[in-house]
Order: C-alpha cells, then structure tokens, then sequence
C-alpha cells in the first residue's frame, strides 16, 4: 500500500509537470499513459539477471521517487546506447532499393530519436516498422524493441554486405518477378533471400561460388537431399561460406547459426512434401509464371484510379466489373484499394475471386494474414477458420471463399504465400 501510494504522488507530480503547473487536472487516457511511463522507467531497474529477493531489497532500501531516477538514468543510458547502435547500422547500411527497408531505417528510426518523449510516454515508440525481420522479439515494446531490433538487422546487414548489392538486387529483381511484382514494394527480408539461396548453392556446387539456382539445380537438390543428411549438408554448406567470406565476427557466426536450426527445419518440411522450390529462388526468368491480373506496374494516379473506381460503381454486371479491373488495374496496391472501396456485393465477390490465380489469391492471404506469416509458423487451413475480426468486407468475403475451395487448392496458396 506504501509503495501504491508512493507511486500515486508521483504521478501527480508528473501530472503538474506535464500541464507545467497550471493545472493538476488531465484526460483518463492522458492518466493511463504518464502511469504507464512511471512503470515503464521504474522497470527499467529489473530487466537484467532478474533476481526477486535482490529486488525487494531495492524496494525496501530506497524510495519510489529514487527508483524511479535510478529507472531514468537506464533509460538514458540505453537511449545513447541505441543511438550508436543506430548510427552504426546507418554507416554499414545495406544498398537496396526495398522500400520497407529504406524507410523503417531512414524515415522511421531516424525520426524517433527526435520525437521519443521519456519523460512522459516512455512505453511508446511511435513508429511504423514494415521492415520484417526473421527473428523479432514481439514481446519487447518501447527502447527495448528498438535497440533488439537494430541488433538483429545490423547482423543482416553485414552477412548481405558479403555481396555485391547488385547481384542481390537482382535475385530479388527475380524472386518478385515471377509474380509480376516490383521487388522494391516487397515486405520481403533481403537477408532470407539471399542466404536460403547461398545455402543450397553451396551445397550443388561443393563450395560458393554464386547464390544463383537454376531449374535443372533443383533436380540435384531433389535427389541428394533426404532427412538422413540434410543437417550434415547444411552445416557443411554453412561452414564453406563462413570460410569463403572471411567471417570472424561472433555475433554474426551466432546468427547464421541460429538462422541455421531455423532453415533445417523449414529444408525438412519442405523435403517430406517435395517442394524445396518454396524456399529457393529459381533463376530462370524465363519461365515466370504468367498471372491474369499485372501486379505492379506503376500505380495510377488519383484522378486515374478515381475514373477507374467511378466505372466500377456505375456498373451492374459482375462480368463486366472484372473486366475493367484486369483492363485497368496493374498494380496490386492499387487492387487493394479498389476492393477496400466496397464495390462488390455478395455473390459478386465469388465471381471476382473465381477469375484470380491461385498466386493471386495468395497475394491476397498475404496481406490478409501478414501478422500471422511472420509471428510464427503459418498455417494458412488453420487460419482461415479461426473466429477473427476482420477490417474490411472483402477480406470476410475472401475467407468465406477459401473456406469452400478444395484442400489442394488451399495448400497451394498457401505454399505461394509462404514463397512469396
């Protein structure tokens, strides 16, 4: 009760600091949050070794009011440390034209080492991070995630910088090409990519020699890989590469290690279900598949998506409707917004869908259940019937529609989607 109310008059403290003493009166949702920012910094003494009676002895030998300027003190110190970390990764930054990347970086973290506001919303970060990495830690939030998450893409970074960046711009020229997509507008991670198909290179090969896999590679793949060898192959193939590019830095041996167990397990999956294309990227552009709708040509402008949307509207026959959309629409955010407008109906999402390709349709899963997909392992049966709220009509309408397709169709996207 002692400590409640410690913290309590600490928190009208900073209440009047917050309306700088001409007031001691704020919003709820105002309240919530300068409480949330004492605990947060209060927290901040009991994130490392964690250790109960060590703690309470911290409660008992100072004030709240101390500890929360011991909290303080860690904070500032982790926010200088996170903005070298920072500073580091922009030095070393990979070249890519990714659009997520450049802007969670640049735009993103850049902008929240000016804006973050410890002393009276210490919990929140105020950021939008679309740049996906393969192991995020979603359980940190505030300064924690932001100093995990630039560890991790800092360790990205200096594996991808072993290549020349036009040779991985353009496996990931390739990769979205196959479904008629612009690699820059990918929510793709470029270290993913390029590793996946070093790997298995190395492996065809016997030593590095590039990270490009053709066709006639995978048959190779097919035959010689089995769930007797597949971990002796791999770290073979790890150890060549570490060897070939000079790595020494511990951090980064880590994490291609752990990346390691991770892709042994996925190269296992896909082995028991004879589709090891779904984790590699086939470099024979020639054979993209072809797709029924164009996704990603430059988008159309706002008066040309608005002329697009009105012929939509004014229009009553289904039929009709798909055929202005494949004759008109070529980019697949620009798909998106037309069905975010609602102007389709019932039956006529079926109808819509029916005329897409199982890579569209997966494209559409994609953006459905992209949480879902890098969170954890993706099951796309699974999700598909789980009770959820959805944010707009068409995306109720898609799930209703695949609840109803055939089990073969549905493995289908979902391999599509997990390879996209």
């Amino acid at each position: 009760m002692s400590i409640q109310q410690d913290i309590g008059s600490l928190l009208n403290k900073t209440i009047q600091k917050y309306c700088r003493n001409s007031s001691t009166s704020v919003t709820v949702e105002v309240g919530e949050q300068l409480l949330e920012s004492i605990y947060y910094t209060m927290d901040a003494n009991f994130r490392d070794d964690f250790n109960m009676d060590k703690y309470i002895e911290l409660f008992k030998q100072n004030s709240i009011e101390v500890i929360f300027k011991m909290g303080e003190q860690k904070l500032k110190d982790l926010f200088e440390e996170t903005k070298q970390i920072y500073n580091r990764v922009c030095q070393n930054k990979y070249n890519t034209e990714v659009i997520a990347y450049n802007n969670t970086l640049l735009k993103e973290f850049g902008n929240f080492f000016d804006i973050y506001d410890m002393k009276f919303n210490a919990q929140d970060i105020k950021i939008s991070v679309d740049y996906p990495l393969i192991f995020g830690d979603n359980d940190l939030n505030g300064l924690y995630y932001i100093k995990n998450y630039l560890e991790i893409i800092e360790l990205e970074n200096k594996f991808c910088n072993h290549f020349k960046s036009k040779e991985v711009e353009m496996l990931l020229d390739i990769n979205a090409r196959r479904y008629k997509l612009d690699y820059r507008d990918l929510l793709t991670n470029i270290f993913e990519i390029v590793i996946n198909n070093t790997i298995l290179s190395t492996i065809i090969d016997g030593e590095f020699k590039d990270f490009y896999i053709f066709e006639k590679e995978m048959d190779y793949l097919k035959s010689n890989l089995n769930l007797d060898n597949i971990e002796q192959e791999v770290e073979n193939s790890i150890n060549k590469i570490i060897e070939n590019f000079n790595i020494d830095d511990e951090k980064e041996i880590q994490y291609i290690s752990l990346y390691k167990n991770k892709f042994i397990q996925e190269l296992k999956s896909c082995i028991m279900q004879d589709s090891i294309e779904n984790i590699v990227v086939i470099c024979d552009i020639d054979k993209e598949e072809k797709s029924k709708i164009i996704l990603t040509e430059d988008k159309l402008s706002d008066d040309g998506f608005r002329d697009v949307l009105d012929k939509i509207e004014n229009e009553n026959n289904i039929n009709k409707k798909v055929d202005i959309i494949k004759s008109n629409i070529n980019s697949f955010d620009d798909f998106c917004d037309i069905l975010k407008s609602d102007c389709f109906y019932n039956e006529e999402y079926k109808i819509l869908f029916d005329s897409l390709e199982d890579i569209e349709l997966a494209l559409l899963g994609k953006f459905i259940f992209f949480e879902e997909i890098e969170m954890s392992r993706f099951n796309f049966l699974n999700e598909i019937f789980k009770e959820r709220q959805y944010d707009y009509i068409w995306q109720e309408s898609y799930i209703e529609y695949m609840k109803n397709q055939v089990i073969n169709k549905i493995n289908n996207i979902q391999n599509y989607i997990m390879s996209l």
